[in-house]
C-alpha cells in the first residue's frame, strides 16, 4: 500500500508550522501513524521541539534545504522512515526558500516511487508580506522565482495572516495568486485556522485536470500556461493545439524497462525530452554491458554513470508539467535495440 504524503511549502514566516501543529493535534485524534519530517536552513532546529511534543516520529535535516545541498538526505531519510516506521501518512515541513519541483524531484527517487502517493502541495502565503517578496523591485530575482513557484505547483493555497492587512492588500494578493495558478483553491485564514478534514483531502490538480480532459469534447485551457499565440487561437477555436496545456500542477510518471536499451538512442532520447519534462532519472541496464546505469536528465544537463547496487529496480521516473505521457513512451519505445 503506498504511503500518503503530504507537503507544507511557503516562505519563511507564513505560518507553516502553525498549521503543522494544528494539523497534528487534529491527527492526534484521528490517526497514530503519521511521521513528520522537518527542514530547517540553520543547525538548530526550535520549531520541531514543538512538534516533537505532539507524540508523533519527527525526522529532522538540518542546515540546508532540502531542495538543494541536502536533497539527498532527503530520498535517505524517506528510506529509512519507510523500512523502519512503516507509516500510513508522512507530513514534510519544507523550509521557506524550497522549490517545490526541487522537492518532488527529491522525494520521487526511483527506489521510493511505487512507496509514495503524493497526495499534494500545500502552499502557505503570509498575505502581508507577498506583494514585497512577489515583487522584482524589492526581492531578488530567485527569491521572487521561488516564491512563485511555491504558489503555481500549490494543489492547496492557504492565505494567510489577513488580519494584519487592509481588504484592499487582500483583493490584491488574491487576484495575483489566481494569476499564478487559477485552479488551485484558495483558503483565507487567520493563524491558518482551516477545516482541517478538508485540508487533508486536498487532490492533486494534475489528476483533476486529466479526468476533466477525458471527459471533455474540446481541449480548454484552464488557466495561465505558455502558449504560442497560434495555439491561443486553436484553443479559442476548440482545435487541438501543438502543445499540451501547461496547468500550473507537477506531474510524475513511471516506465519499468522491458529489457536492456540502446545506449546511444538512450541517451538521445533523453536530450530530446520536451521542455515539460523537467526531470528524468532512474536505473536501465545498456545492450552489451553488465554495469548497472544510473541517469539523471534536466532541462540542461544529461548524466550517465556505472551503478554498482543492483538492487534497483529498471525504472525511469519524469517530473514535469502538461506531459504528453503517451508520446514520450512512445519515444522511449524506440530505444530498444
Amino acid at each position: 500500500m503506498s504511503i500518503g504524503v503530504y507537503i507544507l511549502t511557503g516562505y519563511l514566516g507564513s505560518g507553516k508550522t502553525t498549521l503543522l501543529q494544528n494539523l497534528l493535534t487534529y491527527l492526534k485524534q484521528t490517526s497514530s501513524n503519521v511521521v513528520v519530517m522537518m527542514n530547517e536552513m540553520g543547525e538548530e532546529d526550535i520549531d520541531g521541539e514543538q512538534i516533537q511534543g505532539l507524540g508523533f516520529p519527527v525526522k529532522k535535516m538540518l542546515d540546508g534545504c532540502i531542495c538543494c545541498s541536502i536533497r539527498g538526505e532527503l530520498t535517505d531519510a524517506l528510506k529509512e522512515v519507510i523500512h523502519n516506521l512503516h507509516p500510513e501518512h508522512i507530513i514534510i515541513e519544507t523550509t521557506g526558500v524550497a522549490d517545490p519541483i526541487d522537492v518532488v524531484d527529491a522525494m520521487t527517487h526511483p527506489e521510493l516511487y511505487e512507496h509514495i502517493d503524493l497526495k499534494g502541495i500545500i502552499s502557505v502565503v503570509d498575505a502581508s508580506r507577498f506583494l514585497d517578496l512577489n515583487s522584482s523591485f524589492k526581492s531578488s530575482s530567485s527569491l521572487v522565482k521561488t516564491v512563485r513557484n511555491q504558489v503555481k505547483y500549490a494543489d492547496l493555497i492557504i492565505l494567510n495572516k489577513v488580519d494584519l492587512v487592509s481588504e484592499d492588500t487582500v483583493t490584491k494578493v488574491t487576484a495575483k495568486l489566481k494569476e499564478l495558478n487559477g485552479l488551485a483553491p484558495t483558503h483565507v485564514t487567520i493563524r491558518t485556522e482551516i477545516d482541517l478534514p478538508k485540508l487533508l483531502q486536498v487532490k492533486r490538480l494534475a489528476q483533476q485536470v486529466a479526468a476533466e480532459d477525458r471527459t471533455s469534447a474540446a481541449p480548454v485551457q484552464k488557466t495561465i500556461g505558455r502558449f504560442s499565440p497560434l495555439d491561443k487561437i486553436k484553443q479559442s477555436l476548440g482545435l487541438k493545439s501543438s502543445q499540451p496545456s501547461l496547468f500550473n500542477s507537477i506531474e510524475t510518471f513511471s516506465y519499468h524497462f522491458k529489457g536492456p536499451v540502446d545506449p546511444k538512442k538512450f541517451e538521445l532520447f533523453l536530450w530530446n525530452l520536451p521542455k515539460t519534462v523537467y526531470r528524468c532519472k532512474g536505473y536501465v541496464l545498456f545492450a552489451d554491458r553488465d554495469d548497472l546505469i544510473s541517469f539523471q536528465q534536466t532541462q540542461t544537463q544529461v548524466n550517465i554513470f556505472p551503478f554498482e547496487n543492483f538492487g534497483p529496480k529498471m525504472v525511469a521516473v519524469f517530473i514535469g508539467e502538461g506531459l504528453d505521457k503517451e508520446a514520450i513512451l512512445a519515444d522511449l519505445e524506440k530505444c530498444y535495440p
